[in-house]
């Protein structure tokens, strides 16, 4: 094995050339929607694509004396479409010593080097999936990670994005269905498939008034089977596209007490929502769009490899001097297009029997246990969808919180009033920093303190319920920035 500039571990460009073609994974649905394509402008191709799949605009007659109508181009979020950038990076070095130290010859170490580029564009390539999955579920994509903060809008409807769907198992569905199918056409659009996960696609088998409409009136109580479910949908309301998403991936890893990886998982595509989708003839909601990194104009600076297929990943690799560290880094700048704002409508279902809570920071000119809710967090602690970001400071000292819990860094928070129905709420951290997910239904102040002992693992949960139905709410904490006790 030749290393580049004899430098241990670097390899030459032309090895990297084809690492997209070993990036494999379990089949994604959301490819069959957003097909992969590379573009040296990404803005230019988006407003390309933007105005290319618009629902028709009539021009009008004019008399010869008179001056032309003029018309408009499609807005698009050209501000925040360039931004998409995805980069990943691991220790080089550390490694290739490791393996070194365990006997490994020189020789065999170009699959042990190769293998880790693979991993890395393959974590950039997940991520792009998750965005095309949210944009989906959503209508937009929300971006806060890395101090970035941005959300792409799309120019979805607002009610488009608000419909909601009763499951229960005397509930007409197929009333509801028809609804959403009216509105689309209200819109010119022909709705003509539905994305959801296994679970509600189980749900609707096992509901009574569907049971009666495919199998008759004594046919409630039989499961209806999937092909069945499937013939309704499309005889019915056209959906002859029915696909389903139950894929997850690593949402967050970090190192646990005994040196190992832990790992928070997440759907692709959350299990309490149903997706209608108008596609266009090819089968289409979009693009998945890559355009070029910063790697790209670095190449005259730095070496850059790339593969020539989808992803489109960049992978680089250079050395740092001191320390002596050889870097491989891969990267992709990526954005998923949709190609008409109104082709997709959206329905919460599921886990929703109740209304959501909102959940916002406790005020910082109120006390919780006697402790100022100044002196646990910062002011910019917000709560944006299902994350939570903001500034926790470290608590130390004697007082009633530290007392019970020792000294560290809180979280102060308060919710709404859950629905009249409800006959429980329960809210904690999983995993919890001792009592788990207490039960505060009869909490009239309804706000609460957590202790955030490692915010990339712990998840604030929310569970409202009665004897039969739940809405589960979960909030990541990863952005929050923690003080140290110094």
């Amino acid at each position: 094995m030749t290393w580049e500039k004899n430098i241990f571990g670097m390899l030459p460009s032309d090895e990297w050339l084809n690492v997209g073609f070993n990036v494999t994974r379990p089949s994604d649905p959301i490819d069959g929607l957003f097909g992969d394509e590379k573009t040296d402008n990404l803005v230019a191709k988006w407003q390309t694509i933007a105005s290319e799949y618009q629902i028709p605009v009539m021009a009008q007659f004019h008399g010869f004396d008179t001056e032309a109508q003029t018309t408009f181009r499609v807005p698009v979020d050209t501000h925040n479409i360039e931004k998409g950038l995805i980069k990943v990076k691991i220790n080089q070095s550390e490694r290739l010593r490791a393996l070194v130290r365990s006997g490994v010859q020189e020789n065999a170490l170009f699959d042990y080097v190769i293998n880790d580029g693979i991993r890395l564009a393959d974590q950039v390539f997940t991520r792009t999936k998750v965005a095309k999955n949210e944009l989906m579920a959503y209508g937009q994509v929300t971006i806060n990670e890395n101090n970035l903060s941005l959300t792409v809008d799309y120019g979805v409807p607002a009610q488009n994005k608000s419909f909601s769907i009763d499951l229960s198992e005397d509930a007409d569905v197929d009333a509801q269905i028809q609804a959403i199918i009216d509105a689309a056409l209200e819109q010119g659009v022909i709705l003509n498939g539905m994305l959801t996960s296994r679970k509600i696609i189980s749900r609707l088998r096992q509901n009574k008034q569907l049971q009666k409409a495919i199998n008759g009136n004594i046919g409630a109580g039989a499961l209806i089977s999937r092909s069945a479910l499937e013939n309704h949908m499309a005889e019915e309301f056209g959906l002859t596209r029915i696909i389903t998403n139950d894929l997850t991936y690593g949402d967050s890893a970090t190192i646990g007490p005994d040196d190992r990886p832990v790992i928070s998982t997440k759907r692709y595509f959350p299990d309490s929502k149903i997706t209608f989708f108008a596609t266009n003839p090819a089968g289409r909601m979009g693009v998945g769009l890559w355009g070029n990194p910063p790697e790209v104009d670095a190449s005259t600076f730095y070496k850059v490899n790339t593969s020539t297929v989808n992803p489109y990943v960049y992978v680089m690799q250079w050395m740092e001097t001191d320390p002596a560290v050889l870097w491989t880094k891969a990267s992709g700048l990526f954005m998923p297009v949709l190609y008409n704002p109104n082709s997709i409508f959206i329905a919460t279902v599921g886990d929703d029997y109740f209304d959501k809570l909102t959940v916002e920071p406790e005020n910082q000119g109120t006390s919780m246990w006697n402790v100022p809710v100044s002196s646990l967090q910062g002011s910019d602690v917000t709560i944006t969808g299902d994350k939570i970001t903001g500034t926790i400071k470290y608590l130390s000292g004697s007082n009633a919180i530290t007392d019970v819990w020792g000294p560290g860094n809180f979280l102060a928070l308060k919710w709404s009033d859950p629905a009249a129905a409800a006959t429980s709420l329960k809210v904690g951290l999983e995993p919890s920093a001792g009592t788990g997910m207490v039960e505060a239904i009869d909490d009239t102040d309804r706000n609460g303190i957590f202790k955030i002992n490692s915010k990339n693992i712990q998840k604030l949960k929310l569970v409202v319920s009665n004897n039969q139905h739940a809405t589960v709410q979960t909030y990541d904490l990863s952005g929050l920035t923690v003080q140290s006790a110094s």
